[in-house]
């Protein structure tokens, strides 16, 4: 269920009522029942699969809790990590072997008809998060209800954020309607429909038809076709964490903020702290610090660096252009701190954060190449038509107009649009809002596209 459908527009209606008509006790109940309703419209077999793997988890989070014994986290890691890497690793092996003719065996045959569950990157770890939590002691008890809920609630479900339990445990029985919450549920859900439907699916309707056939474009158009998707992906997945939180706030519930303006960055250190932030604060925490963190040798850091992107890039995809894409990152990451340390925005001049902001954007941008093209091969050809003299274009007004608006976007956020002096204000600048989605939304003719990261 697309949060840009009406399919979501009336199960999140029929949810808000419900859920805030009920008596309090009764409403973790109501959005845990939604919950599996939004899932299981996608698939009921899979839904049965996930709940096996919630239950699983909960068992050892109890035996972690009460036996403090090591087996308990070791089973409960591995199990979530087996699920996922056979869904998303081994199956997909099998269906390249399928595809090449090298496996024939009817019950491979089979195996390769499976599809990936969805949201299984995001759920596996956000429950392996929970059992880590749970070894170190940061919480007591695990009532099985919370945990549930904790793990199915639908806006943050199937593309994150990804949670941890403290994000949310204080939260639950203690969710209130107030002015301030509907506001911002309100502006974040526009924010998200801007970014994703106005912004991200208009910028892929003009750069798709240049990944199918580069050859056929001029070498502009590929160049700028390699800074487009970058915003298109800032678009479709920060337009669907905006979606999540405004949800979210609607029933009384803050989740993390994922996305800040990230193509505003000086430097890559700030990128990844700006780009799918709960992504890489769960690495710094769950691979990074055990590895060692800050407290090793500068050449045992940057291994460590480049270790964490690279699998970073695996969870990301399947593929080996994914393990290249976070590969690269880790390099980057390690050169820069190896020529400058840690770059501080505070002490550049207004220049230097132009040629910096620009210098991390267009390196960000051709490496997104690789989480583009599923293969070397392509990409070569891909790159090779930059050099194309003649061809189609793509530079037209409406491509320079898609650019300007997301990085408007982006400097808002980065200046607190949200903030306190534009309070009294909120109701109006609702109103405009909406008449401005509105009317631009009537005048797209396109099918609903679904969201980039739902395939990991």
């Amino acid at each position: 269920m697309l949060f840009n459908s009406i399919d979501y527009f009336f199960f999140f209606i029929a949810c808000y009522i419900i859920y805030w008509i009920s008596p309090s006790r009764f409403r973790n109940y109501v959005l845990i029942i939604f919950s599996l309703i939004f899932y299981g419209y996608w698939s009921g077999s899979f839904l049965i699969h996930f709940l096996l793997f919630i239950i699983l988890t909960h068992l050892c989070v109890l035996g972690i809790l009460k036996t403090k014994k090591r087996i308990f986290l070791i089973l409960g890691v591995s199990i979530n990590l087996i699920n996922l890497c056979f869904f998303k690793y081994f199956l997909t092996y099998i269906k390249y072997l399928m595809l090449e003719g090298d496996l024939t065996i009817p019950f491979f045959q089979s195996l390769s008809e499976i599809v990936l569950p969805l949201a299984i990157s995001f759920y596996t770890f956000q429950m392996i998060a929970y059992l880590v939590d749970a070894w170190r002691g940061k919480f007591t008890e695990s009532p099985f209800l919370n945990f549930l809920l904790f793990i199915l609630f639908f806006p943050q479900l199937i593309a994150g954020p990804i949670m941890r339990h403290d994000d949310f445990y204080d939260q639950i029985n203690h969710s209130k309607l107030t002015l301030d919450f509907v506001q911002r549920g309100i502006l974040h859900i526009i924010s998200g429909l801007v970014k994703k439907v106005l912004i991200a699916d208009q910028i892929a309707k003009i750069i798709n038809p240049v990944y199918l056939n580069p050859g056929e474009y001029d070498g502009i158009s590929i160049l700028l076709t390699t800074i487009a998707f970058s915003f298109q992906v800032y678009g479709d997945f920060s337009g669907y964490t905006d979606l999540a939180r405004g949800s979210a706030f609607l029933l009384g519930y803050e989740i993390p903020e994922n996305f800040r303006s990230p193509f505003l960055s000086v430097s890559f250190t700030e990128l990844w702290n700006r780009w799918h932030h709960t992504l890489s604060t769960w690495i710094r925490d769950y691979l990074y610090i055990p590895l060692g963190g800050n407290r090793v040798s500068e050449l045992r850091y940057n291994i460590n660096t480049i270790i964490v992107m690279s699998l970073s890039g695996l969870w990301h995809g399947n593929t080996y252009t994914f393990f290249l894409w976070g590969f690269s990152h880790g390099i980057f990451l390690s050169l820069e701190r190896f020529a400058f340390g840690k770059p501080d925005r505070k002490s550049m001049s207004f220049l230097k954060k132009i040629f910096a902001v620009i210098w991390i954007f267009v390196v960000f941008s051709v490496l997104a190449t690789f989480f583009r093209i599923d293969t070397l091969k392509k990409i070569a050809t891909f790159w090779s038509a930059s050099i194309n003299l003649t061809g189609k274009i793509i530079y037209r007004p409406d491509f320079w107009g898609l650019i300007l608006a997301s990085y408007i976007i982006q400097i808002l956020e980065f200046k607190n649009y949200f903030s306190d002096r534009f309070k009294p204000y909120t109701n109006l600048i609702i109103f405009i809002l909406c008449l401005f989605v509105y009317f631009a939304l009537i005048r797209i003719e396109s099918p609903v596209e679904t969201f980039i990261y739902f395939q990991f």
